[in-house]
């Protein structure tokens, strides 16, 4: 009963369909012209072939890393022994709280200049107040007032020069320096051990922290590859922890400069990572578009033909309601689109729906 009803609708769009231009052949033998009915044509869908660039998939490779503007590089800047740890590597902290204490001596000679420079304040206040009092009651002159306000100015001077310096390096007593978070993140590298001792020209930080809410991608481009890719390309990324999960982002930064070891260049993508799934130093597989400067013509994939190890499209002619087969040569079919060598031209209109009934009544009839 199906074959019958497909027969049916078959003889249905051939009756529809196609009609001759002149009944049949005229004397000086013009062929056929077959025409789409006007209630057809208004149903079809019809696509427009057009030129652009072609696109095909780029595999590469790369490896997670903390994004860099977001990653604080903690350097003591004063000299002791570490007597306290107290976070470890992956830890998440707040900004603010403290990661390791010192006891280091310049911190004791801070803790005292600024005690000190506090107690000769007060003293200069004293004898300032004391002066103004002379000077306004007569008992003492104009130039012993205004040489006791710049003392008291210099003292007050001193205090805060101190202050600023224990408050910068930590703004502890009794020589004990806080080594604390100046953002909230995680620890991706500690190199803090007790009893250890911390110069301030030891050249790696002793504490990293980083956020990863986003991530870098740092993907390695060969040489072949360089003229392929583009900043603002979206890439599609895989890691071996989650093979069925893809994490998209976006090229933003090609850094054009190859590496001296692996004659790579780097591009970097931005990955947004609120569930902190990706990690640094996590190996990433990269797929991409490939881009080149040659343009080809190129149609929806959904109007091919394909019959007897060939491709077809039907392609209205300059008439009306005009339609013929045309033999198209396919270079790829990249993401539902046929990129054409041959067969097609810029600007000619291909029928994509109903093409195969369509076909199968031309090819019967030529």
């Amino acid at each position: 009963m199906q074959i019958k009803n497909q027969y049916y609708y078959i003889s249905t769009i051939v009756v529809l369909l196609f009609s001759y231009g002149c009944g049949s052949r005229n004397a000086d033998q013009q062929p056929f012209e077959w025409k789409l009915t006007d209630s057809l044509l208004r149903t079809l869908v019809v696509d427009t072939a057009t030129t652009r660039s072609v696109e095909s998939e780029i595999l590469l490779t790369g490896k997670i890393s903390a994004n860099e503007d977001k990653t604080a590089r903690i350097f003591p800047m004063v000299s002791g022994i570490v007597t306290e740890v107290k976070v470890h590597s992956g830890d998440y902290v707040q900004k603010g709280q403290v990661l390791a204490i010192i006891k280091s001596p310049e911190m004791a000679n801070y803790t005292a200049d600024e005690r000190i420079s506090d107690n000769d304040m007060r003293m200069a206040k004293r004898d300032l107040e004391v002066a103004e009092s002379f000077y306004k009651s007569g008992l003492n002159s104009q130039r012993d007032y205004e040489e006791a306000k710049r003392n008291y100015d210099k003292a007050e001077a001193n205090f805060k020069r101190s202050k600023a310096i224990l408050d910068i390096n930590g703004g502890n007593h009794y020589g004990k320096y806080a080594v604390t978070a100046p953002v909230p993140g995680f620890i991706i590298s500690k190199k803090a051990a007790e009893s250890m001792q911390w110069r301030p020209d030891n050249s790696d930080p002793i504490f990293v922290v980083a956020d990863l809410h986003n991530v870098w991608a740092m993907i390695n481009v060969f040489e072949s590859d360089i003229s392929s890719i583009r900043e603002g390309d979206q890439v599609q990324m895989s890691t071996l922890s989650y093979p069925d999960k893809t994490f998209t982002g976006t090229i933003n930064k090609i850094y054009n400069v190859l590496d001296p070891d692996n004659k790579v260049m780097k591009a970097r993508v931005i990955i947004d990572n609120p569930d902190y799934l990706l990690k640094p130093e996590m190996f990433v597989r990269v797929k991409a578009k490939r881009h080149t400067d040659s343009n080809v013509v190129s149609i929806p994939s959904r109007g091919i033909i394909f019959d007897h190890d060939k491709y077809y499209v039907l392609v209205k002619t300059d008439t009306a309601r005009g339609v013929r087969i045309q033999e198209v040569k396919i270079d790829k079919t990249v993401e539902g689109r046929a990129y054409i060598y041959s067969g097609l031209k810029e600007g000619d209109k291909v029928i994509a729906s109903r093409q195969v009934f369509i076909y199968e009544t031309l090819k019967d009839q030529q």
